[in-house]
């Protein structure tokens, strides 16, 4: 891989999946907190945690039905803002309990604070700040207050531990993703790849078609969609076989290949109908390209009927389905032309 950070909107699909079922055992998890703390927690100052761990139970509660909802697709895409809101409440609530306690350990809210910025985060850089902005906390209120009732050194492993798991965790949900990622670009693949010759099939054809005005029109350039036809595959398939046709079609692939530049798309749109889009800074361009496909396919002692339309992205009435009507009518008459001995 090029990059080292995967696609957001892959993290997204792995985060997303898990914000439901956090915010939905979070809110009942804090609901319980609050009532407990309310009535049996005696502690000077806990009553401001206690109150806190109330309202985080209504936001993930509010947040786990909005998910649910018609308008939970506001939330899913913005995860990564989503994901720092909540653990930016849920982080707060033993933050709170230590400055108003002054009771520093134990503090199982900041280890597990630690643990799930470590699962919910999924940019790396912003988790590695927000567990880092933590240990600083949590080490500066344990140098204010003092850690009671245990030694230094179990404070402190408690804290590697939390930070280890978290770790642990934000490697196994990037590998998750990496795996997602791999088996989405391989189904992608396959789905837009001709087996036979490795070029385009029809729907990438499709897929590079539906982008290309917009992107044209930024860079200023003509669109050409050339169609190739075989004019005697039927022919050789029945002579020579199946496999001498396959040999055929692939030839015809690797001289596209060959005549067209490597930013053009080639695909196989048809047993033996090949479509090129060819971009470029004016139809003269194109046409050089066009006969010098003709001329190779000659020189391969391939028979083939070519046609082509032209148009420009920037004209009020361009339309990329009526190019590749156009082009497609085009061949169909050169077609018509030779078999009728006029060319």
């Amino acid at each position: 891989m090029s990059r080292r950070d995967l696609d957001e909107d892959d993290q997204s699909v792995v985060i997303n999946d898990a914000m439901g079922p956090f915010c939905g055992l979070a809110a009942i998890m804090f609901a319980i907190v609050s009532v407990v703390q309310f009535k049996f927690d005696a502690t000077p100052g806990s009553v401001w945690s206690s109150a806190l761990a109330a309202l985080t139970g209504v936001f993930l509660a509010a947040s786990f039905l909005v998910l649910h909802s018609g308008r939970g697709d506001v939330l899913r895409r913005n995860p990564l803002k989503v994901g720092a809101v909540i653990t930016a409440l849920v982080a707060a609530n033993p933050m709170v309990y230590i400055v108003g306690t002054g009771v520093t350990y134990p503090a199982i809210g900041m280890l597990l604070v630690i643990v799930a910025l470590g699962a919910l985060i999924h940019n790396r850089y912003w988790a590695a700040a927000c567990i880092g902005f933590v240990d600083v906390y949590w080490i500066l209120c344990a140098i204010a207050f003092g850690v009671t009732g245990v030694p230094p050194a179990t404070f402190v492993s408690q804290m590697i531990k939390a930070n280890a798991l978290a770790i642990v965790l934000n490697i196994a949900r990037r590998r998750t993703v990496r795996r997602f990622e791999t088996a989405q670009r391989e189904v992608h693949r396959l789905a837009t790849t001709d087996e036979l010759t490795g070029l385009a099939n029809q729907r990438g054809l499709y897929e590079v078609v539906r982008d290309l005005p917009v992107k044209l029109r930024k860079q200023g350039l003509d669109l050409t969609v050339v169609y190739v036809d075989l004019d005697d595959l039927k022919t050789v398939n029945d002579r020579y076989g199946h496999a001498a046709g396959d040999a055929l079609i692939r030839s015809v692939a690797d001289v596209l290949r060959s005549a067209f530049r490597e930013h053009d798309t080639i695909a196989r749109i048809g047993g033996d109908e090949f479509a090129v889009l060819v971009t470029s800074a004016g139809v003269e361009d194109a046409a050089m390209l066009v006969e010098r496909a003709h001329q190779r396919l000659v020189d391969k002692g391939i028979s083939a009927s070519i046609g082509s339309a032209s148009a420009s992205p920037a004209a009020p009435d361009f339309d990329t389905n009526l190019l590749l009507e156009r082009a497609d009518a085009a061949m169909y008459e050169a077609k018509s032309i030779r078999k009728n001995g006029l060319a």
